[in-house]
């Protein structure tokens, strides 16, 4: 039995079919999965970028805007429990949304939690890149010490839906 599994999302195909692969190929029961999303604050502060002259208190406004996508997010990520409890074969699913640099935050929440196992697509949303890991994967491999299972989205196994 897996004892607590972290599960990081970015809600990308890439993210489901990680998730299915797991379910098709895990006989073993977990006890908990933690669900995190990070939101990542480079693309925040992208997106504020030059909006600032519009706002009488930049940091009052982006503070808002966290919040409302923290809530948006948090609501994304409870309305999965369900489908990741199956996928998983758990007994408890934990959302958990974090800002940050994605790769920083999950080795964070890792070590926080004190997982088990780290499961990750080897590709997310930037997932037409032909490297064979993606940018946050290969960076948690080489930061974290806890067991990491990388699951490629796609595989000729004919397992694919």
């Amino acid at each position: 039995m897996f004892r607590k599994v972290l599960f990081p999302t970015d809600f990308s195909e890439g993210s489901y079919r990680a998730a299915k692969r797991f379910e098709k190929s895990n006989e073993v029961p977990v006890g908990e999965v933690v669900l995190l999303h990070v939101i990542d604050e480079g693309t925040l502060e992208d997106l504020l970028n030059g909006y600032s002259l519009l706002y009488e208190n930049e940091k009052v406004e982006l503070e808002e805007i966290k919040e409302k996508l923290e809530e948006k997010v948090m609501e994304r990520l409870r309305e999965k429990i369900e489908d990741v409890k199956r996928a998983f074969n758990a007994g408890k699913v934990k959302p958990v949304v974090r800002f940050g640099i994605p790769w920083e935050e999950i080795v964070k929440v890792a070590e926080e939690e004190d997982v088990s196992l780290i499961i990750l697509p080897t590709h997310g949303k930037l997932g037409f890149s032909k490297e064979l890991f993606g940018s946050t994967a290969m960076r948690v491999l080489k930061k974290t010490f806890r067991p990491v299972l990388l699951m490629k989205p796609k595989c000729r196994c004919g397992d694919e839906e």
